[in-house]
């Protein structure tokens, strides 16, 4: 369903502006959506869990480059030998 911001009423336009987090013009118009996320497979949870549980998951985008280029050489080197 698609709303007018100008039909809104003010209590309406408030909390979509607070979500919005900037102000809605009258001759915008709203749409709103609710969707149930997917189910997570277990494999992908495990392995989640097993990051955050070694500290993968603060890894900085240059550590993690880092490790995609030792990955990278050490099957190079592999495939030579």
């Amino acid at each position: 369903m698609i709303h007018k911001a100008k039909d809104l009423s003010p209590d309406q336009r408030t909390a979509l502006e607070g979500l919005l987090g900037r102000s809605v013009g009258d001759e915008e118009a709203i749409s709103v959506r609710a969707i149930t996320p997917a189910a997570v497979p277990d494999w992908l949870r495990q392995s989640w869990e097993s990051s955050q549980e070694l500290g993968l998951d603060r890894l900085s985008m240059d550590e993690i480059d880092a490790e995609i280029q030792a990955a990278r050489m050490a099957r190079r080197d592999r495939r030579q030998q």
